[in-house]
């Protein structure tokens, strides 16, 4: 069941607090986030909501948050009734924004309040209400997170999206789905076989991947939320889906018959098919531009695998990794200016990003003894997520695009890999 959200009051036109997320090493905003008051029902249900609204905005990197043990006034049911707070107060300890919030039960629905101040001016920037159960808390925190990160960049956040890869099982391999913020861990599938190559639609709603479990490789969308299933590719000897075209009707997608693989696609709603790359050798992996225009792919024809770029209205193609090098795995970004791509380097797996004309090839993350494999964009662009494999070990990373900011999104599973990230809903 989906919560309810109310602007009251709406975004501040021009706000004079901004973060510029391109500015390499870019100043952080100090922000303060406020205990909330409890107006009605169980402090209980509502008192780590300020901590999670931290741990939220610490994922970002972009705000040094004020400890609550520093603030100096204490947040009341009157300044959300016309009192103003005392903004020389939280200048002194350092915050140049100020994030305060209310919570009324009334029964199993809760109303939560949230506002964020600039301290600084004085002034209100930006005001909701949710309006939901207390199951749905981290979720109308996320919500309000992402406004906070939005009204300070221009740039929506990712909190609430979720990460989807396969990792071992007994002797299969199943489908998992957790949050960007490690959170939330459970498993899609059950089917004690292999499930594989999961990738989202364009809506969140299904996740397209091939799965063995009739003894043959079939392609299926499956809802997360309902376990709603349905096959939508049986033909051909092997088949992995690769990505779905920016208005979700089409699944595009690899299949190889007599040893020959090709890249197809097959329309959702419907069944209708179509060849879209193909020729001698084998293509795999297509990724589809933001504006559905293009194909990213993986190649072997000039020997080792390539990544190319194809115009589906031309009909030309163009190699953009570096010959000679092993490259697969490409992943376009959601604003069309970048591919990230796995590729070798030093004997090992590595990522890296480059310009859909070839140019400005950039490294991302590389270790000398581990394989860093299957790039995924997350929806703002700001970020990958990768699986990391050494040796009796692999996890899930999710990675700043210098490759600066790192951290460990899933661990302890078998041979996890292929990950996908969510669109922002």
């Amino acid at each position: 069941m989906a919560f309810l959200a109310f602007a009251l009051f709406p975004a501040a036109a021009g706000a004079v607090l901004y973060i510029d997320i391109n500015a390499p090493g870019g100043k952080r905003l100090p922000l303060a986030v406020g205990d909330f008051v409890v107006v009605s029902g169980s402090p209980a249900l509502t008192r780590g909501i300020p901590k999670m609204l931290e741990a939220d905005l610490e994922l970002t990197q972009l705000f040094d948050l004020v400890p609550q043990e520093a603030q100096l006034e204490k947040v009341v049911s009157a300044h959300f009734a016309g009192k103003n707070l005392d903004f020389p107060a939280w200048k002194t300890v350092g915050a140049e924004a100020v994030v305060i919030g209310k919570v009324e039960g009334r029964g199993d629905q809760l109303a939560i309040e949230m506002r964020v101040y600039d301290a600084t001016q004085g002034t209100l920037i930006i005001g909701k209400r949710y309006s939901g159960t207390p199951a749905q808390v981290p979720q109308i925190v996320h919500r309000f997170a992402n406004e906070i990160v939005y009204v300070f960049t221009g740039v929506r956040g990712v909190f609430g999206t979720e990460i989807a890869f396969s990792a071992r099982d007994g002797r299969g391999k199943e489908i998992y789905v957790v949050g960007m913020d490690g959170k939330g861990l459970r498993k899609v599938t059950g089917n004690r076989s292999f499930n594989l190559f999961p990738r989202w639609s364009p809506d969140g709603r299904w996740l397209a991947f091939t799965s063995f479990r009739t003894g043959v490789p079939v392609i299926y969308l499956h809802n997360p939320e309902t376990g709603v299933e349905k096959e939508v590719v049986r033909a051909g000897d092997t088949k992995a889906p690769g990505g779905f075209s920016p208005d979700g009707d089409w699944l595009y997608y690899s299949a190889s018959a007599g040893g020959n693989s090709d890249i197809h696609r097959v329309r959702v709603v419907g069944g209708a098919r179509e060849k879209v790359a193909g020729g001698w050798g084998l293509e795999v992996s297509p990724t589809v531009s933001p504006d559905g225009r293009r194909i990213a792919f993986a190649s072997d024809r000039a020997g080792a695998p390539q990544i190319y770029v194809k115009d589906l209205g031309s009909g030309e193609e163009r190699r953009i990794s570096q010959p000679g090098v092993y490259a697969t795995s490409p992943c376009w970004s959601p604003a069309g200016d970048r591919i990230a791509f796995t590729a070798r380097a030093g004997g090992r797996f590595a990522i890296y990003t480059v310009g859909p004309d070839g140019n400005d090839l950039r490294p991302v993350a590389s270790l000398s003894d581990a394989d860093c494999e299957d790039p995924s964009f997350s929806p703002d662009g700001r970020q990958l997520v990768y699986s990391l494999r050494k040796k009796g070990y692999s996890a899930l990373k999710i990675t700043s695009l210098d490759g600066r900011r790192e951290r460990t999104l899933v661990s302890g599973l078998g041979d996890v890999g292929s990950p996908a990230w969510s669109p922002a809903r």
